[in-house]
C-alpha cells in the first residue's frame, strides 16, 4: 500500500515538473510584452524606429533575442536610390504576434504600401479588419466578393486566405494571410495608382503634336486636365491605355467635351482630332 502511495506521489511530482519546465521554456521562447517585426521592399532601404537604426530590408526582428517592447512607434523606410522619398507610417508592436510591413517603391504615385498587425480579441472565431487609402476599394477573399473598404469581416474560418484588394486607376493588391482564432488581423493598404503609360513618368518623350487653343463646345461643357505626375496627359486613340496614342494635353488646359465612355472622357482638340483622356486625370466642367 505505501509502495503504491509513494508511486502516485512520484508520478505526479514529476508531472508537476514537466508542467513548471513547459511553463517555463514557453516564456522564454516568447518574451511577455514584446512582439516580432518583419520589413521588405522591393529596392534595398534603411529601416528606422523612432528616428534610430534598426538595419536594412529585408528585415526580420522575430528571434526570441531580436522582438521589440510592445507598444507603438515610428517607422521609416529609407530607399539607398536618393531619387524615391522614405516612407513613414506609425505601427504597433502587439506581444507574441508580427507585424509586417511592405513597401513598394516607384516613381511618382505609383508606389504602394501594406501594414499588417494582429489584435487579441475577446471573441474566439477569426476576425479581419481592411482599411485602404484610398477607402472604397473593393475587396475579395478566395474570389469572392465581400465589399468596399473599410471592411470588417467576422466569418472567416481559421486557414489561409487571399485577398485581392482593388479600385479603378489603382494598381491591384493581392495578399495571402492566415486568419488565426481569438485574433483580428488588421490589415492597413496604400494603394498605387496604375504604373501604365497614361501615369509613368517618361520625361525623355515630348508630345508630336502641339495642341492649338481649344474651341468652345455648343453644348458649353469643358474637359479640365487635372494635375498629373508628368505634367501633362497622353489622348488615346479609344477609351483604353491598350490604344495608341495620338496627341497629350497638358495640366490645367481645357477642351470640348464629346462624349464619357467607362472612366474616359472624349475630348476635340484645337486642331480637330478626336481622342480619349482618363477621367483619373480630368474632370467635365461647365464653361
Amino acid at each position: 500500500m505505501k509502495r503504491r502511495i509513494l508511486l502516485v506521489v512520484s508520478i505526479l511530482l514529476i508531472l508537476i515538473g514537466i508542467f513548471l519546465l513547459i511553463r517555463v521554456a514557453a516564456a522564454t521562447i516568447a518574451p511577455k510584452g514584446k512582439g516580432a517585426l518583419q520589413i521588405t521592399s522591393n529596392i534595398k532601404a534603411q529601416v528606422f524606429i523612432n528616428n534610430k537604426p534598426l538595419g536594412e530590408t529585408p528585415l526580420c526582428r522575430c528571434d526570441q533575442k531580436d522582438t521589440i517592447k510592445q507598444g507603438e512607434y515610428e517607422i521609416k523606410i529609407a530607399p539607398d536610390d536618393k531619387k524615391f522619398q522614405p516612407f513613414v507610417s506609425r505601427i504597433k508592436i502587439n506581444p507574441g504576434v508580427l507585424t509586417a510591413i511592405e513597401r513598394i517603391f516607384l516613381p511618382g504615385s505609383g508606389a504602394s504600401a501594406s501594414v499588417l498587425t494582429l489584435e487579441k480579441t475577446s471573441g474566439t472565431d477569426p476576425q479581419l479588419f481592411i482599411a485602404t487609402i484610398p477607402e472604397g476599394a473593393l475587396v475579395s477573399v478566395d474570389g469572392e466578393s465581400k465589399g468596399v473598404t473599410p471592411l470588417n469581416l467576422k466569418n472567416l474560418t481559421s486557414s489561409e486566405h487571399e485577398l485581392e484588394i482593388q479600385k479603378q486607376a489603382f494598381s491591384k493588391k493581392t495578399i495571402r494571410v492566415r486568419a488565426v482564432p481569438s485574433y483580428k488581423l488588421i490589415l492597413n493598404i496604400l494603394l498605387g495608382t496604375e504604373t501604365g503609360p497614361d501615369e509613368t513618368q517618361d520625361e525623355a518623350i515630348t508630345p508630336t503634336i502641339t495642341p492649338a487653343p481649344p474651341t468652345l463646345s455648343p453644348s458649353k461643357i469643358l474637359v479640365e486636365i487635372l494635375n498629373t505626375p508628368n505634367g501633362f496627359l497622353r489622348v488615346r486613340e479609344s477609351p483604353s491605355t491598350q490604344t495608341p496614342e495620338i496627341n497629350r494635353v497638358k495640366t490645367g488646359e481645357t477642351y470640348p467635351f464629346i462624349e464619357e465612355n467607362d472612366g474616359w472622357l472624349k475630348i476635340e482638340l484645337g486642331d480637330g482630332t478626336k481622342g480619349w483622356v482618363s477621367k483619373t486625370y480630368a474632370k467635365k466642367i461647365e464653361e
